[in-house]
């Protein structure tokens, strides 16, 4: 067992005792503070057990029927375990308002002991985030840092619990009835304090199991890629979240009289720059064709990507068209933007746009931008490759038929409704320009939608032989 797993698993069993000890203390004693005290240390334990199998899992490889990897399960667990913790706190609110309205018993036996409790409570809590903190920044794992982060929230709430406590052995002790209702006070406290972690901890659960789009990615995705030289166009991205791994499926724009040996290098730099900045990524780069006209044409596209990305709106360049007129130039422009704007708004970041352009760039005369509000949605799909080996020979029977040394392989078949879509991976000459890797690619497309039944669409990675 590694060393993150041994931190892992010195949490599960920290958070075992504590939850045991509370719970024996909160019922002999009759404390709802302390009885939330063992549901919000309950809600430690379950998060220690899914870092635990976490960290355990994190490098376990994806398999045929798991193409994603095993992270779901945690997702799934999580939310089992919000709903178990809900139920419980709505029982603790509901106790604790019987005592505080409805005159039910307040007296609570053996304070000293679940005072002692709750001291050793803080200890092992204050230990524990320290050297979950610690593993965390060593290792750069997000699940121990949240763990550590659980930790170190229970020293709050077992201060609020201490304080009910604290009131109720002073109401005993000089007949102060009033304070007597501290401890149902305390545990309302807690209580809502772990509805409100709960509550935290089950929309990001969902949000995972829904493949809702880590927040902020798709804009670093679009940033860093942008940022490569060589890099014309970004489209088509798709984020999704898988425990701790974060899936990106995206195409990049290259000139098309680039090498292959070239528009790799291309590649290859923007998935260093996106693993470097989106940690525990999962990469699918593709590239498509730009046609640029001559050195003066490749700075305008540069120019026009620099100043779009100043703008936060603005998530995507659909097309940017130069027009020469009597040496005078007229850029036609159309923006992804990622909320829908008024005329007003529009037209006003029209012009702030065109006018820092005519600053840039010498000779233009005018800039027109167009926007489009464009949805991003992940398309639900099934993979059916192992139950249609038959197409997967056939496509490797047609691109055997293409008059150029090919080497086509880790051919993946994806099933949406009636229709299917084609993965492929095919490996050529690594002095081919853009343009003839465009007309092969095309080649083999045509081929394969000719010759086999319901083919939405084909999506090739070419690599150098």
């Amino acid at each position: 067992m590694n060393e993150k797993s041994k931190v892992a698993l010195s949490s599960v069993i920290a958070a075992t005792f504590l939850t045991m000890m509370k719970l024996t203390v909160g019922i002999f004693s009759g404390s709802l503070g302390i009885l939330s005290e063992a549901a919000h240390s309950a809600l430690d334990l379950g998060a220690a057990v899914i870092t635990f199998f976490a960290v355990k899992i994190s490098d376990k490889p994806a398999d045929k029927e798991h193409n994603y990897g095993h992270g779901k399960v945690e997702s799934f667990s999580a939310l089992i375990e919000t709903l178990l913790l809900l139920v419980t706190c709505i029982w603790i609110i509901h106790e604790a308002t019987e005592r505080l309205f409805y005159g039910k018993a307040n007296m609570i036996a053996n304070t000293y002991w679940g005072m002692a409790i709750i001291l050793i409570s803080i200890i092992v809590d204050i230990s524990r985030s320290r050297i979950l903190k610690k593993a965390a920044i060593k290792y750069g794992s997000q699940a121990l840092a949240a763990d550590a982060l659980h930790f170190s929230s229970d020293v709050l709430s077992s201060v609020v619990v201490l304080i009910g406590l604290l009131s109720v052995t002073i109401g005993n002790i000089f007949n102060i009835p009033f304070l007597h209702y501290g401890d149902p006070f305390a545990a309302l406290g807690v209580s809502l304090l772990v509805m409100v972690i709960s509550y935290k901890l089950g929309k990001q659960t969902i949000d995972v199991l829904l493949d809702t789009a880590p927040k902020g990615v798709l804009n670093d995705v679009l940033h860093e890629a942008n940022q490569v030289k060589g890099v014309l166009d970004v489209a088509h991205v798709r984020v999704r979240a898988s425990g701790p791994r974060i899936f990106i499926d995206m195409e990049i724009g290259i000139n098309r009289n680039e090498s292959h040996r070239v528009v790799h290098s291309i590649v290859n730099e923007v998935r260093e720059r996106l693993e470097q900045k989106i940690a525990n990524s999962d990469l699918m780069i593709s590239t498509f064709p730009v046609d640029v006209s001559g050195d003066d044409r490749q700075e305008i596209y540069h120019t026009v990507k620099k100043i779009v990305d100043k703008f936060p709106i603005c998530t995507n360049i659909h097309n940017i068209h130069v027009y020469e007129v009597a040496h005078e130039k007229f850029i036609a422009i159309h923006l992804e933007v990622k909320q829908s704007m008024t005329l007003k708004e529009s037209h006003n970041l029209a012009h702030e746009i065109g006018d820092l352009i005519k600053a840039e760039l010498d000779n233009v005369e005018e800039v027109s931008v167009n926007f489009e509000y464009v949805k991003r949605e992940f398309i639900a799909a099934q993979d059916v490759t192992e139950q249609n080996q038959n197409i997967v020979l056939k496509i490797k029977e047609l691109v055997n038929k293409v008059p150029d040394r090919l080497n086509c392989h880790d051919i993946k078949i994806y099933s949406q409704s009636d229709k299917l879509t084609i993965f492929l991976h095919c490996e050529m000459d690594d002095e081919y320009s853009t343009e003839k890797i465009e007309s092969i690619s095309k080649a083999i497309s045509e081929k394969i939608k000719a010759n086999i039944r319901n083919i939405d669409s084909i999506h090739m990675h070419v690599e150098p032989l």
